[in-house]
């Protein structure tokens, strides 16, 4: 089912046939559309800039573009909304070019009643919708709802790339959890299934929306991202030490969360290879980790002051 409302964006450049699609749809017994009309690409850009639509209903030959140029660049633009194309081509051929393009449904112009266009918008926007959901799957950590490998592989070249362009400074942590093994061995995998989850939440809690946030796989965990201001993901990783600590002093936990972490910085000039990025970010943590085995043996005192617990 769709919303009570479905949102449309219409894409026609002839009054009156977006007129007749517009009485089409207002024919609907089964839902209700809300319409919008643009007769441009450049019109209908905007339109998805600045609004939500449900569905587009979209004309490939306009004034200012023509073909599956059109669908290019909507689908381009908004990649969540899924489009219906209205072809005037008696050929098949170009509605399964969209189709490929990434178009739910192709209609051709003067061969389709109101049923059978309120059909094809409902059946598109449920077909993209699962789509959408099976891509998200293939991305994500089932476990944790963090980015999983596969993601990182699809997503980090943007990140980068924009850093590149920019005056910013762009970040990679490396994560991973402290003592994982023990909590693993001496409580079982259900309770080291909740820590991989808290330690997810809490890193949602600390880092922007913005950032790409992963799991990596086992208890190791990675942030990517761009600097807004000087110091914030130094600040964003000391947030969440004080998270781990305190939630550590509350009483009757089965175990402590605590977690290791290093950061590597690029810019502009550089390190742009994600290998080099991470290979600097693991150097770090490693560092890390060492100085926190050592504080804790100096904190548990001179008779365990060899022993390794992380």
């Amino acid at each position: 089912m769709i919303s009570p409302t479905c949102s449309v964006l219409l894409v026609e450049d002839v009054p009156v046939l977006a007129k007749i699609t517009e009485q089409m749809l207002r024919k609907s017994r089964a839902n209700r559309y809300s319409l919008v009309h643009q007769e441009s690409l450049a019109g209908a850009l905007a339109m998805l800039r600045n609004a939500e639509f449900d569905v587009v209903l979209l004309d490939l030959n306009l004034s200012d573009s023509q073909e599956l140029a059109t669908l290019a660049a909507v689908v381009e633009a908004a990649p969540e909304v899924p489009v219906v194309v209205l072809t005037a081509t008696q050929s098949q051929d170009i509605g399964f070019r969209a189709i490929k393009l990434g178009a739910q449904d192709f209609l051709m112009k003067g061969d389709f009643n109101y049923l059978i266009l309120d059909r094809a918008i409902v059946y598109s926007i449920e077909r993209h919708r699962l789509q959408r959901t099976l891509q998200q799957l293939a991305v994500l950590d089932e476990l944790t709802g963090l980015y999983n490998r596969r993601g990182f592989q699809m997503l980090h070249p943007d990140i980068v790339q924009r850093v590149r362009e920019s005056r910013g400074r762009g970040y990679l942590c490396y994560f991973d959890l402290d003592r994982f093994k023990q909590v693993n061995d001496e409580l079982g995998h259900q309770k080291g299934d909740e820590a991989l989850v808290e330690f997810a939440a809490s890193l949602r809690g600390v880092f922007r929306k913005d950032t790409l946030l992963v799991r990596l796989g086992g208890d190791e965990f990675l942030a990517l991202g761009m600097e807004h201001e000087p110091g914030q993901v130094a600040r964003s990783s000391h947030s969440l030490q004080i998270i781990l600590t305190v939630r550590n002093q509350m009483k009757q936990q089965a175990f402590d969360l605590e977690a290791s972490c290093g950061i590597a910085y690029f810019d502009a000039a550089g390190p742009h290879a994600i290998e080099d990025l991470t290979a600097l970010a693991d150097a770090a943590l490693y560092r890390d980790k060492e100085s926190r085995r050592a504080a804790r043996a100096l904190a548990a005192g001179p008779g365990v002051a060899g022993r390794k617990s992380a």
